[in-house]
């Protein structure tokens, strides 16, 4: 979240400490304005009013805030074969599988369609348990039963709960046992 502080100089450091320690970044031209009471908001922006006697008010506001987005941040939005949108919690998901211009999500009974492509998601994964292991799939490491040698110097996962097998390939294969620490 980004926004843009306007108070006095005597508050301001107070401020900043609390947005920086909330990643709330302040950037001169934002929207959204944090402005001290009595002083003018710009037409067109949108301004959150406090003063002193109020500070306790704006914390526990930008808490709120903060902890939705954490709570979001963990999930993606899939949708089922009704067209039914669902949030799905990362630590329920097994993998990610792209198929053409599709990408599904494949959850232990259902799968979901995923609006991003592979490449978005292997960005928006990076530093989770995910991990891109071929062209076409990203595997939830915490969901792998057993890890199988192979052909060609390939490995083949299979996951906990599940009838299904996904290769990693050579390409892929380094980093894979990177993460794995073997």
């Amino acid at each position: 979240m980004t926004v843009s502080l306007h108070c006095s100089e005597k508050i301001r450091n107070i401020v900043e400490e609390l947005l920086h320690n909330r990643h709330i970044h302040i950037r001169e031209e934002s929207d959204v304005w944090l402005i001290e009471r009595g002083l003018t908001l710009e037409k067109g922006k949108i301004g959150i009013v406090f003063d002193m006697e109020s500070l306790h008010v704006l914390i526990d506001y930008l808490d709120a805030i903060v902890d939705k987005k954490e709570i979001v941040k963990d999930r993606i939005t899939g949708k089922n074969s009704k067209g039914e949108l669902k949030l799905l919690a990362y630590d329920d998901i097994y993998y990610f599988e792209a198929v053409n211009n599709d990408v599904t999500c494949k959850m232990k009974d259902t799968t979901y369609a995923i609006k991003e492509k592979l490449y978005q998601l292997e960005e928006r994964l990076d530093n989770t348990s995910f991990i891109r292991v071929n062209k076409s799939y990203i595997v939830n490491i915490v969901k792998i039963d057993r890890i199988i040698p192979w052909f060609n110097s390939k490995l083949l996962l299979t996951f906990e709960g599940l009838d299904e097998e996904v290769d990693v390939t050579r390409t892929y294969l380094q980093q894979f046992k990177e993460m794995l620490d073997f």
